[in-house]
């Protein structure tokens, strides 16, 4: 309790306005929304959307890079609110090898709980992540007066931006929204009229089409190509139709919802739901809702980040979050409500688009997974002394991961530490023999240090007890998959992300000092005036705070 006080007095603290502190703060996570799209798309934003709002009176950080090696959704969410990194939040991937059950593992996988509002989904939890977050806190800071709460169409989004305490977290599935058991026995009435109502059917027949007039836009290659792909029911072109009344499956009309800006729409309607029904802001003890916006990634990973479809859903969710701000003065208050924008990740370049201008992209350079693990076999054996009816010593590879089978008879006998060190080098060295791997590292040289951002971008990715024994990055515009993009390395288009906060507390400016999606979970524990997060890394965005504190 002491603790609590003395937190809420270095915020207030002398001279200090009650305004200053919001009652609610509003995470935003953009799905794969890159840097690039603020600096290319800058004069197309509207008036009345977001970004004008930050830059008349928010606060914008222009270098902001997450600083974990494999940018991928889960890691990027967990990043944000637990203030630190892969290596220690311990959510590596959306999934990860399990050595000792042989099989993968879904980051929010739990089978001790029930969905709740779709009996046959998937059974979820925030139990797999290792630290907690600030919603976390400051449950614990209100004796669990605070409310806290997430809301994404991608259930991890919604799982780890909330935490291990969160009052709930929902997701869709199967077109309706779900929860877990975990955190309570039923839906609320607020959603399950959602479901009832099958809100997503409004939808049907509707089309999406460019917001604006088409020579306005800055990608201007072909709409209609080869290298993209577009989900079922759409081609690589604009206009995108959705279906009518009772045309195809409803799951498949509700997979092309997602894969639109209508998607954004249907995940703000459930959060005004839960503002409103939950009333949040509403008293005393600060409220934190955390919204991911998934169509953005769907969008980005079908279409590419120089495809109309991603110019255009990027100019849809600037005035829908501008849309929300203004709901938000209406409903919450002007003056009582924080709203911090980020996004887990961007995205590379689709690799046929690149090679247009001469850039060195490669798809699969390394070839199938089920040929690197053959060729790591052969020169494993080939330098270590295995019989022909020894099992393999590689046990699994991933896009990013070499497994050895670290119970092997050969990798433990004798001299185990230096045999199962050698079969280790033994990969590194194959993998940097390679033309697409830019740099690869041992688990011993993960654990042992190292310098240089590369370097260290891997340690903050490295889990001893969940990551594989070599890890390897792939060279600059090398992606897997046949068409489409993807996201997933430290390079500067994966990694560089917005980060833009605006309402109660925040100092306007534009600030260019390097910063990261981990800075977060500081900057809203000093909002709120609670403590940070136990294994909080980065510290906070003090320029923006009206109140800085803590420096």
């Amino acid at each position: 309790m002491l603790a609590t006080l003395v937190a809420a007095w270095s915020m207030v603290g002398p001279g200090a306005e009650a305004q200053d502190r919001p009652r609610l703060v509003v995470v935003v996570s953009v799905d794969q929304l890159c840097q690039d799209y603020l600096l290319r798309f800058g004069d197309n934003f509207a008036e009345d959307g977001l970004l004008r709002r930050v830059a008349r009176e928010g606060a914008a950080y222009t270098q902001c890079h997450h600083r974990h090696a494999f940018t991928v959704t889960a890691p990027g969410h967990a990043v944000q609110l637990t203030g630190t990194y892969p290596s220690v939040h311990g959510i590596i991937g959306n999934s990860w090898f399990d050595r000792v059950a042989n099989k993968d593992v879904y980051c929010c996988d739990d089978a001790s709980v029930q969905i709740i509002g779709l009996p046959r989904g998937k059974p979820m939890s925030p139990r797999n992540l290792r630290v907690e977050t600030v919603g976390d806190v400051l449950k614990l800071a209100s004796r669990n007066q605070s409310k806290v709460f997430g809301v994404a169409i991608k259930d991890r989004a919604a799982i780890l931006m909330t935490g291990h305490q969160a009052d709930a977290a929902y997701w869709l599935d199967d077109n309706l929204w779900v929860t877990s058991s975990y955190y309570r026995s039923d839906l609320p009435g607020y959603l399950r009229v959602l479901n009832e109502q099958q809100t997503i059917e409004r939808f049907r027949g509707q089309t999406w089409d460019l917001l604006l007039p088409k020579e306005r836009y800055h990608n201007q290659g072909p709409d209609a190509n080869d290298w993209e792909n577009p989900p079922k029911g759409f081609t690589s072109a604009f206009p995108h139709k959705l279906p009518g009344p009772g045309e195809g499956k409803p799951l498949d009309f509700g997979e092309l919802v997602l894969f639109s800006p209508f998607g954004n729409e249907l995940t703000l309607e459930a959060a005004r739901e839960i503002v409103l029904g939950e009333r949040l802001g509403a008293d005393e003890h600060p409220d934190l809702l955390c919204i991911n916006f998934s169509s953005n990634d769907y969008v980005g990973h079908a279409f590419g980040p120089h495809s109309l479809e991603v110019e255009d859903i990027t100019y849809r969710t600037d005035r829908q979050l501008g849309e929300f701000c203004r709901w938000l003065d209406a409903q919450v208050g002007p003056g009582i409500w924080t709203l911090a924008v980020t996004a887990d990740h961007g995205v590379a370049p689709i690799v046929e688009y690149a090679r247009q201008f001469r850039l060195p992209a490669r798809r699969n350079p390394l070839g199938s997974l089920s040929d690197v693990k053959n060729k790591l076999e052969a020169r494993l054996r080939q330098h270590l002394p295995v019989g022909q009816g020894d099992p393999p010593l590689v046990q699994k590879v991933t896009d990013h991961a070499v497994y050895l089978q670290q119970d092997h008879p050969v990798l433990r006998s004798g001299a185990e530490e230096d045999r199962f060190e050698l079969a280790q080098r033994i990969v590194r060295d194959w993998l940097l023999a390679q033309e697409g791997v830019a740099a690869a590292s041992t688990r011993q040289e993960l654990l042992s240090g190292g310098s240089g951002p590369l370097v260290e971008s891997l340690r903050r990715a490295f889990d001893p007890r969940r990551s594989g024994d070599v890890l390897y990055v792939l060279a600059p515009y090398c992606v897997p998959g046949s068409r489409g993009t993807t996201h997933g390395s430290p390079w500067h288009y994966d990694t560089h992300v917005p980060l833009l906060l605006v309402g109660s507390g925040i100092r306007p400016g534009r600030f260019d000092r390097p910063v990261s999606p981990a800075c977060l979970a500081a900057t809203v524990a000093e909002l709120v005036g609670v403590d940070y997060p136990s294994a909080n890394a980065e510290a906070p965005l003090y320029e923006a705070l009206v109140k800085p504190q803590r420096q």
